[in-house]
């Protein structure tokens, strides 16, 4: 559905018009549970990392280390880090190990405080620290560390009629039924739609939960997290 659609879709479940729902109004309800639906599916799918459709890029960010320099700002558009690299001298990649304060045994200022070739990432508020720090002779340094992760959603613009929600195609009405709940002040009506957008929700979460058809989904225990949310 193109949002053009969906915002034809939300006057047909409410009975309104782009005078009595406005515009502005329905794109700013679809964009809110736009970002909810990417909430969903990253907790559901357990074995593809899900990335808006419409960004033109990988979820991918580089950047230039300095010698003997730890910390470094999170990309601002993760919402969560799922893996951190460093290219070493030879120009190979060095995925390191996420690590925390219940890791170390002694305080982070002493833990590995020199520099070479990092092996540990923590994150901590809009930081990540690697542990040694990056060191000249161990590290490229010229966009030398990389960060995988998960990015918000690309939101649609109030003047867009074309675009259309970067998530599978069955579940596009999610937004509509969301955007319609948001006016509808009939409580029959609303629980009608908030019923039809549960069930969409639930074939959403299955749907994304088994796209990897040849990867098993892992059940990991709370305590062996392998990744840290960043907001």
């Amino acid at each position: 559905m193109t949002l053009e659609n969906i915002k034809n879709d939300i006057d047909f479940l409410c009975g309104t018009t782009s005078a009595s729902y406005l515009n502005a109004d329905k794109v700013r309800n679809c964009n809110i549970a736009y970002h909810d639906v990417a909430r969903i599916i990253w907790e559901s799918d357990g074995t593809w990392n899900y990335d808006d459709a419409n960004n033109n890029d990988l979820p991918l960010a580089s950047r230039t280390v300095s010698n003997a320099s730890a910390t470094y700002t999170i990309p601002t558009s993760a919402i969560r880090v799922e893996q951190v690299e460093i290219k070493d001298n030879n120009g190979d990649w060095n995925k390191l190990k996420p690590i925390n304060y219940h890791d170390m045994s002694i305080s982070p200022d002493e833990f590995l405080n020199g520099s070479g070739l990092p092996l540990y990432y923590m994150l901590e508020g809009t930081q990540i620290t690697l542990y040694p720090a990056p060191g000249t002779g161990y590290v490229t340094m010229s966009s030398g560390m990389q960060v995988r992760l998960s990015r918000a959603v690309t939101e649609m613009a109030v003047t867009a009629t074309t675009t259309t929600p970067g998530f599978a195609v069955p579940f596009h009405r999610i937004l509509s039924y969301a955007a319609a709940i948001d006016h509808e002040q009939n409580p029959t009506k609303r629980q009608y739609i908030a019923l039809q957008k549960q069930r969409l929700e639930e074939g959403l979460k299955t749907f994304y939960s088994k796209r990897g058809a040849e990867l098993k989904t892992r059940i990991r225990p709370a305590t062996q997290r392998r990744w840290r949310a960043f907001v």
